[in-house]
Formats: C-alpha cells, structure tokens, sequence
C-alpha cells in the first residue's frame, strides 16, 4: 500500500495566530496549489481527510477532479490549543507558552489537548487506515496528525514529530512494498 500524505493549502489566518481546531478557510490561490495536487495521485484514489474545512475543501476538490471518494475521520483532526484558539502567539501568558513547551508530550494548553491525546487518537486512524482494501490513499489533514501518522508509521521516537517540516500544499509518500513503512518524499 502507499499512503499520500497531503496537508492543506494555505489557510487564510494571520501566521501568528493560533490555529489547531480554529476552522479557518484557505487562501485565495487555493486553486492553484490544488491543481499541482493532482499529479501526485492517481485517479481513483480514496480520500481520506479531516472534517475541517481547509481539509474537506481540498479533498472534494482532488475527489472531483481524480473520481474519487472521500470520507472524514475525525480523528484525523488538529490538535486543540483550548483558550490558545483564536489568540496571537504574542498574547498568550509566556508561563503557560513556556509550561507547556517543557513538556507539549503530557502537558496540554489550557483547557486543550496534549500531544500524547492527539497521537492516541491518530494512531488510531493509522490502524483504520492500514484495514482498507486499496493499493493506494492520500490522507488530507493539518500537520499536527500528519506528523503523528508519520512518526508512527516510521516507528520514530514520538517527540520526535516537532522536528517534521511538512510545507503547506505538499505531498509525503510513504510505501510498505518491502514489508515496513518506508519514506519515499517529502514535501512535493
């Protein structure tokens, strides 16, 4: 099986702005990113995605164009910032900011979600994932359960996500043709 993994375009939020669970749109040139999309997957590929509309939105667009079917899995969501939501990184109290980035594994933000919740939730979604009877998905999500699925995938140290670059738009493939998870690319 290969296993796309494809983070939404651009979102429409100022960088500096929290923004796990904020369901925020994409920007205007969502076309564009979208199209070169299309190259990577072939057609016919199921889709799964997010249920956030910067996911969903891509998704029904490559489903679209390739005669696909998408379904959503919620697990699959951003991890939640809690009262971070919404906010600038600038405004929210540095002890917290601080607190939480000494131990983000068992540390959520105020009234969120850790990462050992979020990485809980998608590996179980890897599990659903690893059930289907396909050659081939794409996954659409935020980086946040992108990073899990791969550190989980690659059987890399969970803490070692934070060191995962996955740019906005682009496309990581991962096979098990040789009977373990391998990284074919990142980011194109």
């Amino acid at each position: 099986m290969d296993v796309y993994l494809i983070r939404h375009t651009r979102p429409d939020v100022d960088p500096e702005v929290c923004h796990g669970r904020l369901d925020v749109p994409l920007t205007a040139d969502f076309p564009a990113g979208a199209e070169r999309l299309l190259t990577a997957l072939a057609a016919g590929t199921p889709i799964v995605t997010a249920a956030a509309r910067r996911c969903r939105r891509l998704a029904d667009h490559l489903a679209a164009a390739l005669g696909s079917t998408v379904s959503v899995d919620d697990r699959l969501r951003e991890m939640d910032f809690g009262r971070w939501e919404g906010r600038r990184w600038r405004e929210i109290p540095r002890v917290e900011t601080d607190a939480w980035s000494r131990e983000f594994w068992n540390h959520p933000p105020p009234d969120g979600e850790s990462y050992a919740a979020m990485h809980a939730r998608v590996a179980a979604a890897w599990e659903a994932l690893l059930s289907r009877p396909a050659d081939a998905v794409a996954v659409i999500g935020p980086i946040g359960p992108l990073r899990a699925l791969l550190t989980i995938a690659l059987d890399l140290p969970p803490e070692t996500f934070v060191r995962v670059h996955l740019d906005h738009g682009g496309v990581t493939k991962l096979s098990d043709a040789t009977g373990g998870w391998r990284l074919d690319y990142s980011n194109r």
